[in-house]
């Protein structure tokens, strides 16, 4: 019997001990994962040049104009397609959402930075549902979306 007592004492001890480190392992791989998603959002850290002057953004921010550009590029498509239609509105820097240009605003920029990006999109997308031409966007499931490699063109982002 005490010889039982004592494998089992010995097995319960062993368990604990391997549980421990296990824990320690869990512990040291999510302090090294946290580590590198910290050293990857320092990384990602974006600069575009605009009127003359250098904004540096994180990787939300970066997001947030690449939405602008996109709404803006929506909108545009929307009111360049109905112009066509009813054959009215051929200039749409005359149109009140592309002169405020701030649907989709987020206050995590600039505002001027974000209502000049959603007028570049705008003026895009414009283009292409007035001409019924998708140049600068595709169609898909019923969205139009300014194609990326056009997004990423004007803002002109870089990575540093």
């Amino acid at each position: 019997m005490k010889v039982i007592q004592k494998l089992l004492i010995s097995l319960a001890l062993a368990l604990i001990v391997a549980g421990a480190a296990a824990a320690q392992d869990r512990d040291r791989h999510d302090r090294d994962r946290n580590n590198n998603d910290r050293r990857e959002q320092v990384a990602e850290t974006w600069r575009i040049r605009h009127s003359g002057r250098n904004y540096d953004l994180d990787r939300s921010q970066a997001d947030i104009l690449r939405q602008a550009v996109n709404a803006g590029y929506q909108r545009g498509y929307e009111a360049g397609r109905e112009g066509r239609t009813n054959r009215r509105n051929r200039n749409y820097r005359s149109l009140s959402a592309y002169r405020d240009g701030t649907y989709g605003y987020n206050s995590g920029v600039d505002r001027n930075l974000y209502q000049y990006y959603f007028q570049q999109g705008f003026q895009r997308g414009w283009q292409d549902g007035y001409s019924s031409r998708m140049r600068f966007g595709r169609e898909e499931n019923g969205t139009v979306n300014a194609l990326g490699n056009i997004v990423e063109s004007i803002l002109g982002l870089r990575r540093y």
